[in-house]
Formats: C-alpha cells, sequence, structure tokens
C-alpha cells in the first residue's frame, strides 16, 4: 500500500534525493553565490528506461524533468541542470505511466450488510455522495498503486468524477490523470427512436457538463443472463459519432455482441468497448476507420471469481467463463490482423488494483511483452487523441514514470506485479 500522498512538487521527496552541483556550468542570470545554484527541476535516474514503441532501450537513463513535463531524456550527465533534485531508481527499469482506458470510478460499494453492490451503489449517490466520492478516491489511489498514471473512466456521475479529476490535478487527492464521459448515452426505452436533434442533444450536454469523451451503451445487457441485445440502429449510432467529433470530443461505444459490434464498428467511434465474436471483416473496417479495440477479457474473469459478493447465480460460472474463451479470441484474431488494442479493465468495486491484469489475457492472445506495453500506454493514449502527451517517456510529455523491478520484454507479470515506483505529472508517491 502507498505509505503517503502525492506531495506537492515544492516539497521534499521522501525518496533518495540529492542535489546535484555544476561547478563548469554558469550560474543562472543574476544569481551571485559562486558555484552554487539551485533548480526547481529534477532528474529521474534509471537502470534502464524501455519505449514501448519500438523496445528499445537506454542504459543509465537520465529523464529531466520540468514542472510536470519531461525536458530531456538520454544517458548524459551533463543534462542535468545544476541544483535539480536527482531522484535515485537505478535498482529498477523505468516504463511510461500505463493508461486505463476504461474505468468506473463511481461504482461503489461501502459493503453495507445485507447489501448488494450494484443497488448500494445507486443508493450512495442519490443520499451518501460525499461516502461515494471517498469510496472513489480509494479506487483512484488503488489503480495508481498498478503503475496506472492514466484512467479514462467511460460512464459516471458529474458531481463526483469531476470533483476527484479536480483533487488528483491538483495534486490534493493521489490517483492516475482521469479523462471522463460523463453518465453516458443509452437508451432504456428502446426500441424508441430518436430524432437528430434527440442525439445531438445529447451529445452536446456531455460537452456542457464537462466531459472529456462521449460514451455510448449500444446495448442492454443482462448481468444475470450475461445476454444482450442491441439499443440503436446504424444511423443513430452514425450520428452520435459525428456530432462527438464536431463537437471535438473522442467517443467509445459499448458494444458487448457481436451484431452490436458490427453496426457500433462501421460508425467509426475511436474506441470500441468489450465485444466478442469479431471476424475478419470487422478487424479490416477496425483499421480502416482506426477504431481501437479495448477487449476488457480480465473483467469477466473479477465477476466470475466474485459471484457470491454481486449475487450472482452460480452456474452463472460456466457462461463468464465461455465469454472470456469468445473474447479471448476475437483478441488473438484482431492482433493477428493488425488491430490497434489497448488496455481497459472495466474495473469496478473491489476491481480496483487489479487494473493491470489484463495484460496477462493478451500476451495469452498472442502478443508479445512488448506489444502488450504498447496496448497499456501508447494505444490507451490514441482512443482519446491524446498520444502527444501520454503514453511514452519523451520530450513535451507529462512526466509519468513508473519503476518496475525485472524485464518487463520478457516477462510480462514484472509490469503487473513489479511496479516499486510511481511517478505522475512530475509528483512522485512511493510504496
Amino acid at each position: 500500500m502507498w505509505k503517503t500522498a502525492f506531495r506537492r512538487s515544492s516539497l521534499a521527496f521522501a525518496i533518495l534525493t540529492t542535489v546535484h552541483c555544476c561547478p563548469e556550468k554558469k550560474n543562472p542570470p543574476g544569481d551571485t553565490g559562486g558555484t552554487e545554484c539551485t533548480s526547481d527541476d529534477k532528474a529521474v535516474r534509471l537502470g534502464k528506461l524501455v519505449n514501448p514503441e519500438d523496445g528499445t532501450v537506454i542504459d543509465n537513463a537520465i529523464v529531466v524533468i520540468h514542472e510536470d513535463r519531461i525536458r530531456y531524456v538520454g544517458a548524459d550527465e551533463k543534462q542535468i541542470p545544476c541544483g535539480a533534485s536527482v531522484i535515485d531508481w537505478t535498482a529498477y527499469t523505468g516504463l511510461p505511466g500505463l493508461v486505463d482506458a476504461h474505468v468506473h470510478f463511481t461504482y461503489q460499494t461501502d459493503k453495507e450488510p445485507g447489501t448488494l453492490p450494484w443497488a448500494r451503489s445507486s443508493w450512495l449517490m442519490s443520499n451518501n455522495p460525499y461516502k461515494l466520492l471517498d469510496l472513489a478516491r480509494g479506487a483512484a489511489l488503488a489503480t495508481l498503486e498498478t503503475g496506472v498514471t492514466t484512467a479514462i473512466d467511460k460512464g459516471g456521475g458529474d458531481f463526483i468524477l469531476n470533483p476527484l479529476r479536480a483533487e488528483i490535478r491538483s495534486g490534493k487527492t493521489p490517483g492516475p490523470r482521469m479523462f471522463n464521459s460523463i453518465g453516458g448515452i443509452s437508451n432504456h426505452k428502446y426500441p424508441s427512436a430518436f430524432t437528430a436533434d434527440q442525439l445531438k442533444g445529447w451529445v452536446q450536454l456531455q460537452v456542457l457538463r464537462g466531459a472529456d469523451l462521449v460514451k455510448v451503451w449500444a446495448d442492454q445487457c443482462s448481468d444475470q443472463r450475461l445476454e444482450c441485445v442491441p439499443t440503436f440502429t446504424f444511423d443513430e449510432l452514425e450520428l452520435l459519432v459525428e456530432t462527438s467529433h464536431q463537437e471535438g470530443l473522442p467517443i467509445a461505444i459499448h458494444a458487448y455482441h457481436e451484431d452490436t459490434a458490427r453496426l457500433a464498428i462501421m460508425a467509426g467511434p475511436d474506441s470500441i468497448e468489450h465485444p466478442e465474436g469479431l471476424d475478419a471483416v470487422d478487424c479490416g473496417n477496425m483499421i480502416d476507420k482506426g477504431t481501437i479495440y479495448v477487449p476488457t477479457i480480465d473483467h469477466n474473469r473479477y465477476y466470475k471469481d466474485n459471484l457470491a459478493f454481486f449475487g450472482y447465480a452460480p452456474d452463472l460460472a460456466a457462461k463468464f467463463d465461455a465469454y472470456i474463451r469468445d473474447n479471448l479470441a476475437s483478441t488473438a484474431q484482431a492482433h493477428l490482423l493488425g488491430v490497434k488494442i489497448a488496455m481497459g479493465s472495466d474495473a469496478v468495486f473491489t476491481g480496483f488494483g487489479q487494473n493491470t491484469r489484463e495484460l496477462a489475457w493478451f500476451v495469452q492472445a498472442g502478443m508479445t511483452p512488448l506489444e502488450a506495453l504498447r496496448a497499456a500506454t501508447i494505444h490507451g493514449a490514441e482512443s482519446i487523441g491524446v498520444q502527444h502527451e501520454i503514453g511514452k517517456v519523451a520530450v513535451g510529455y507529462y512526466a509519468d514514470i513508473i519503476a518496475v523491478e525485472g524485464d518487463p520484454l520478457a516477462d510480462i507479470n514484472v509490469v503487473i506485479n513489479g511496479v516499486r515506483k510511481v511517478m505522475m505529472g512530475g509528483r512522485v508517491a512511493e510504496l
């Protein structure tokens, strides 16, 4: 568990920190202190630094950070500013902070005796929102502990998500950088149809509520029977996608069943969530339209492992196993054909802290550890169009760095179980 919350950058780090002074360099303008100098910059030393884009490794790497951004990556000690704080992570291998492309921070329960999670979450939202916010804070911290420094929340209340996002950005609350869809768009009155103005209005409402992306539930599913039915037509989905892009927001479409997924893929969203039963045509369309596939395989393992907690019938275990097999097969085919895949945990309730278990399924689906890392960094960032700021340890990017013990290119479990240090936006929290 984390022992401390994030410190603001003006405070001392509670890890091995030294001051680097460079007599050969001139003092900053106006500094008359001889060879002494000060800097607010930081430099992280790493035993190795892995680039998930191409697998290149920098030995004895140095990352220089100014405020929340990276200003140098390499191995030249002369690039460390005079007086910078130096963070010694030389015992570890560095990676970009991970991206969880599908979470639900507001799906929480206080485990009140005699209640079940889904019903309790709704009760808290209506009756004790402060408690719900506090539980969401705990979920954010548990997510950060796994090395996830960016989380995309795909459906939750703005009165919880917006304050939590603000707290994390300010450094008040430890957690990953959040990108939020607010509430999301669904058709609870299916098969009712909607006018174009209504559909456009739903997207515009997301903008006004402060959403970073739009989420659409394109089918309704029974968690008791694991059956799904489509709730939007292709024309409706296409209009929602077009309107979201006109408003400058990426859009993710939830589509469990292959029939729904086929409609959703043709509509051209930025990402598609959950589907199994994909064929080669579907995969080709995803590639052509630039849609990123977020399989969320492991979340069904989570439900299967917690049947009693959710109040599910024991015979649902076999259905969860069947869905996992189909979901895994679709992921394997999509990967083989070149579809971009992103890591999404679909974490809810007690699933936070298990966010990166999806990576083991990716390797089982045929990915190398490097390809799984790419799914957990670059592709997750691409799914909402932030790949120029997040997903790499590179100049100009946010200073999101994790340190792992072991070789992540040889064993993906190093990433799942071996995270030892985490930096998000230049702020460090320690284990």
